[in-house]
Order: structure tokens, then sequence, then C-alpha cells
């Protein structure tokens, strides 16, 4: 069965169609779920890399943005919370945010992506649906973690497009998959897949400029 998931991954990734999707479509959610698991494994150990391989650079930055601090706080005669977040990681938190993110992305984002699709008159099965979003999520986030594992330096130039390319590519891919899945025309497909992708996007912008303005009134202040 697993073998039949690879062959299926490699059907809807180089050939993309929503008749690609019903032709490798299942209602397998267990084996689903599995193949998901096993591609958070992956990220996981990619992640583990990535932290050996970009510790030295990210220290280095600290260092840089340590010393920009410092000389702010002589500047403001005041201390600045900013220890916190230049912290050093260990090694657990890049493994185990890449196994969390890739497994629990995958589980959140397929509840919401299903009851948006029924409320908008999807009639397809969940184990379907989770099994078409399979197919192509496993994949997508390993690819997406050896992208992060060279995203240091010079080197994010080359992959930054990379990862903007990968990022709309899985979304377009879940737009085939939710018409298979979910039994919906292309435009209500289309609507299920922006809501989810125009709120993150809304939460992200929301969390930046709380940043931003923190950190406006800290040296205001």
């Amino acid at each position: 069965m697993l073998m039949t998931m690879i062959r299926g991954s490699r059907a809807v990734l180089l050939r993309p169609s929503v008749a690609t999707f019903e032709a490798h479509e299942q209602r397998r959610l267990g084996w689903a779920l599995l193949y998901v698991l096993i591609g958070a494994t992956i990220t996981a150990i990619l992640g583990w890399l990535t932290f050996l391989i970009q510790r030295p650079f990210l220290e280095r930055q600290a260092a840089t943005v340590a010393a920009y601090f410092a000389g702010l706080e002589a500047r403001l005669g005041r201390d600045l919370p900013y220890e916190t977040l230049l912290r050093p990681w260990e090694p657990g938190i890049p493994v185990l945010g890449n196994l969390l993110h890739t497994m629990i992305g995958f589980l959140l984002y397929l509840v919401i992506v299903y009851l948006l699709g029924r409320l908008l008159g999807g009639d397809g099965k969940f184990g379907e649906l989770a099994y078409d979003i399979a197919l192509f999520w496993a994949p997508v986030a390993i690819v997406g973690a050896v992208v992060n594992l060279f995203s240091f330096g010079w080197f994010s130039c080359l992959t930054a497009p990379l990862a903007i390319f990968v990022t709309f590519y899985g979304l377009y891919l879940t737009y085939l998959g939710v018409q298979s899945g979910l039994n919906l025309p292309p435009r209500r497909a289309l609507v299920v897949v922006l809501i989810p992708a125009l709120f993150y996007l809304s939460l992200f912008c929301l969390l930046i400029a709380a940043f931003v303005a923190l950190t406006g009134l800290q040296v205001s202040g």
C-alpha cells in the first residue's frame, strides 16, 4: 500500500489534474495519516540537520543583533528585553517543530478544508479527501524542509524563490485535491483553498505589525 501511495504522489506531483487525483483516490484515512507521519518524521530529521548546519551562522547573526541592541540600550539608558529572542535553540526544538508542523498542520488543515467544503455543497468522504491531500502534503513538506536546509547566507537568494514556488504549488495541488476529494466545482474549491490561506496571511501580518509596534513603543519610551 505504501508503494501505491508513492506512485500516487509521483503522479499528482508530475501530472497535476483533477483526473489524476481521481485515478489514484482511495478512502483510506489510516494510510493517509501514516503516510503523512512518515513524511513528518523525515522533515524532523531534516530539521535536525538544518540546526546543525545553520547553527554557526545563526550564532553569528545573534551576536550582531546583540551588539546592535547593546548600543541601543546605551543610547536609551535602560534595558531592552531582547535576550529571550536571541537565546540559542536546542536541537530538539527544530526537530519537534518540523514534526508538529507537518503532522498537526495536516490534521488541522484537513478538518478546516473538509468543513468548508461541506458547507459549500461538497459531498466527498473525509477519508478520500485525507488520502488526496496526503499524496502531496508529505512530499511537499519534505521538499520544503530540504529547501530550508540551505536557506542561510547568500544561499537564501537562491532558495527563497524556490520556497515561494513550493508554497504556491502546494496551494494549487490543494485546489485540485479538494475538487476531487470533495466533489466540488472549481470555483467553490477555490474559495475553500483561499479562505484558510487569507486567514493565515492576515494573522502573519498582524503578528508582524504587533512586533513592529511593540518595538517602536520600547524605543520611543
